[in-house]
């Protein structure tokens, strides 16, 4: 889950699930460092989902945030998005509370696409209705150990550039109108150049031997290192 409050929004942009666990782990810690007692977990769009931030981009440009049609999916284990190549590793799953499927190992991909889409629609008109807050900041995060899987199973890259994570900062903001707050979390060997933008933090922790979840120590420091109070937000101007 991701964080909203009243005033403010701590929300995961990705790029999988170790975001989200770690915000909703430190929730109590988050809200004192921020300032707004009121923050509460949240299901957000980028929570559960494995993508690049490439894809994140393309998403926030054309407001698109599901596909059209269970034709843009590949089931695997979950269902890659094969346009903008995001994996919803937790949708279209096998699952006991659809015995048939469960029992005959088959998804039915029209069913889990309905599921799917009303899922996300929904997400997306809660990401939306963000901008009516007052101070948002972002987390984005490549720390997940087993991202090497979704790399040999979906084709999403670990390793990351510093002008994609510049380019998602920049995407966000324009969607949003004004400027946003950002921490990415790293390993040094999952980022290529250093990102140098204002109203950005990044973090480089030390890679830990958890399977996905992460070193609740080391992001518990980064938390209280990276976040305050709240400053005046800025909006956008053109030209």
């Amino acid at each position: 889950m991701s964080l909203v409050g009243q005033k403010t929004a701590v929300v995961s942009l990705g790029m999988s699930c170790q975001t989200t666990v770690q915000l909703d782990d430190h929730a109590e810690l988050i809200a004192r460092a921020v300032g707004d007692a009121t923050l509460k977990p949240s299901s957000m769009l980028f929570d559960n989902i494995v993508c690049h931030p490439s894809s994140a981009v393309t998403m926030l440009r054309t407001d698109t945030f599901l596909p059209a049609s269970k034709d843009e999916l590949k089931l695997l284990r979950g269902a890659l998005w094969m346009e903008h190549n995001v994996y919803f590793r937790h949708e279209c799953t096998l699952r006991k509370s659809h015995p048939i499927e469960y029992l005959t190992g088959r998804v039915n991909l029209s069913r889990g696409y309905r599921d799917l889409a009303g899922k996300f629609a929904h997400l997306a008109g809660k990401f939306r209705k963000l901008s009516q807050l007052e101070r948002l900041i972002f987390v984005m995060s490549n720390t997940q150990n087993d991202l090497t899987y979704y790399h040999e199973e979906a084709g999403i890259e670990p390793v990351v550039s510093s002008e994609a994570i510049e380019q998602l900062c920049d995407a966000t903001d324009q969607y949003f109108g004004r400027r946003c707050e950002y921490v990415f979390v790293t390993y040094d060997s999952r980022l290529i150049g250093m990102p140098d933008r204002a109203g950005l933090n990044v973090i480089k922790l030390v890679p830990d031997s958890s399977e996905w979840a992460g070193d609740h120590a080391q992001w518990r420091t980064m938390f209280e290192r990276c976040l305050s109070p709240a400053a005046p937000a800025m909006a956008l101007t053109s030209g």
